[in-house]
């Protein structure tokens, strides 16, 4: 069974209405799949940027990049991959044999030169050396070895992750190790378990220091291919958000029950520390017999879907009550959602409130000029792109079940426009990430607060 079971025992009577309990169970993978893969790449290649980046994100997933503080990585693109969902982390500052002394400060250095939703949570250790391992659990979610096998660990983590989160195991890729990311994974799926790559440079590419064990490209590309196709039961995540995700599911609480046409859920646990909030969202079924449902928590829309007798969602620990309301419900009111507000670098027009993509303003020769209307589909995101230089840990991308996933907007209003210009979502920010929308092929307008971004389904 991949999902962990919560349920009330009783039936409880609240005045002249019945309160029922309810099934609420919590998956053991994001999207109820049956098995996770990371794939993490050190050093800090000016190929992870110009390369794997971009490969990743034509598929939909992200990986985690762990970088050398003074080995002077691309500090602008790692910061833009950031800012595009990918994970960047530290691999220390000097990559000495090792890095103990440089936790905390390899951390901060990365800190304040990138910007991401949840901070620096994870380390690679130079050399697979395990640091000081107090100094660790100090400043990190997890840290990474490298192949388990080296150090009498398992190579595959189980689905409760490593048995010391200081020395998660990840194998290693390329000449000197295996490229056999579609074997791996399928073992991931058929044992229920995690499977991490340790990758370095790419093959006939500029890799800068990261020479050891170079992998081919294509290799990556074709595990990312099957993945895409088999993603209902292979989670491709970067490897802080999956241990954020066991460790939350290991702690949470859920306790659902119903009153009336109604079920409310309360996900909740006791974990947030000085590292992190713990607040990655959970994957939720509860039992359901309605033909549709609004699902809301504390008044923000989720995504949801029914199937087998079950409504489907993502919500966050300890972000508020979930209510999944039956047929004909509102959707969530006004009042829990501010209206969608114009950036401050968008063209003045009394339109763009209701049309985001702007009045068309063409050139001499019928083009439309993009410096006068950034939005129209026709820039192709140049004004997106430049907004994305200034905004600080905010994240807006396509995942690879095709939903439109934004980070790093906690209480902030969200609204989605389709290329019409109609608003096809209204929401809030209330976690770390979260799917905010999806539906058919398209150009899509996502503000976040006072920002605007292009994401293409």
């Amino acid at each position: 069974m991949n999902y962990k079971k919560i349920s009330i025992a009783a039936l409880i009577a609240m005045g002249s209405s019945m309160v029922f309990a309810q099934d609420a169970e919590i998956a053991t993978w994001s999207g109820f799949r049956k098995g996770a893969a990371s794939f993490t790449f050190d050093d800090g290649a000016p190929s992870h940027v110009s390369d794997g980046g971009p490969l990743f994100d034509k598929y939909g997933y992200k990986g985690t990049f762990n970088v050398v503080v003074n080995w002077n990585p691309d500090w602008s693109g790692f910061g833009n991959m950031a800012k595009n969902g990918h994970e960047i982390a530290s691999h220390s500052n000097t990559h000495g044999q090792n890095m103990s002394g440089e936790e905390a400060s390899s951390k901060q250095s990365i800190a304040s030169k990138i910007q991401q939703k949840y901070g620096i949570i994870t380390v690679a250790y130079p050399n697979c050396n395990v640091p000081n391992k107090s100094a660790v659990q100090q400043n990190y979610v997890i840290g990474r070895i490298c192949n388990g096998s080296w150090q009498s660990q398992p190579d595959m983590m189980g689905k409760d992750g490593p048995s010391d989160w200081t020395m998660a195991s990840a194998i290693m890729t390329g000449s000197t190790g295996t490229n056999d990311f579609k074997g791996n994974m399928q073992k991931a799926v058929q044992q229920g378990g995690w499977i991490a790559f340790l990758t370095h440079g790419f093959e006939n590419k500029n890799n800068g220091s990261a020479t050891y064990s170079p992998t081919p490209l294509s290799a990556i590309e074709d595990g990312l291919k099957w993945a895409q196709q088999n993603d209902k039961d292979i989670w491709v995540a970067p490897m802080g958000h999956v241990a954020m995700y066991i460790k939350e599911r290991k702690a949470a609480k859920a306790e659902a029950s119903s009153s009336g046409s109604s079920i409310t859920v309360k996900l909740t646990h006791n974990i947030k520390d000085n590292v992190s909030d713990y607040d990655y969202p959970l994957s939720l079924r509860v039992k359901y017999s309605g033909s549709t449902a609004n699902v809301t928590q504390a008044g923000a829309k989720l995504e949801s879907k029914i199937d087998g007798g079950y409504v489907y969602f993502d919500a966050v620990p300890n972000a508020g009550d979930i209510v999944i309301a039956g047929e004909g419900a509102a959707p969530e009111s006004s009042s829990s959602v501010e209206p969608p507000q114009s950036s401050s670098s968008e063209p003045k027009s009394s339109s763009s409130a209701t049309n985001p993509w702007g009045p068309k303003s063409s050139s001499s020769k019928g083009e439309v000029d993009c410096s006068v209307n950034p939005f129209d589909p026709s820039c192709h995101g140049t004004a997106i792109a430049a907004e994305l230089q200034s905004d600080f840990g905010l994240s807006v991308y396509r995942s690879s079940d095709n939903y439109i996933v934004v980070g790093g907007a906690k209480g902030m209003s969200i609204t989605v426009f389709n290329s019409l210009g109609h608003q096809v979502r209204t929401t809030r920010g209330i976690g770390a990430v979260q799917k905010v929308y999806t539906g058919a092929k398209g150009v899509y307008i996502v503000k976040v607060g006072g920002k605007s971004f292009k994401v293409k389904l």
